[in-house]
């Protein structure tokens, strides 16, 4: 599910769980984590940019190390 409402985000996972918050950048992603109570957020993670799949790779190493339920994107508006 993809969405830009935060309610709705919420109601998709209704028993919360840790959440994955990704920072894209051009040469690096930066990441965070939060508790499975959505109450604190930590420092993650920087992931140097390469290939595509290689990227993807070390995120879902990073899900599954974790249990990730959800994931949030920063993008520019």
């Amino acid at each position: 599910m993809i969405t830009e409402r935060a309610e709705e985000f919420a109601a998709a996972l209704p028993d919360g769980g840790v959440l994955l918050g990704l920072d894209p950048g051009t040469r690096t992603i930066g990441t965070a984590l939060c508790d499975a109570g959505w109450r604190f957020a930590t420092a993650g993670k920087t992931i140097t940019r390469g290939k595509f799949s290689k990227d993807a790779a070390a995120l879902a190493t990073l899900v599954a190390e974790r249990s990730v339920s959800g994931i949030v994107c920063g993008l520019p508006r």
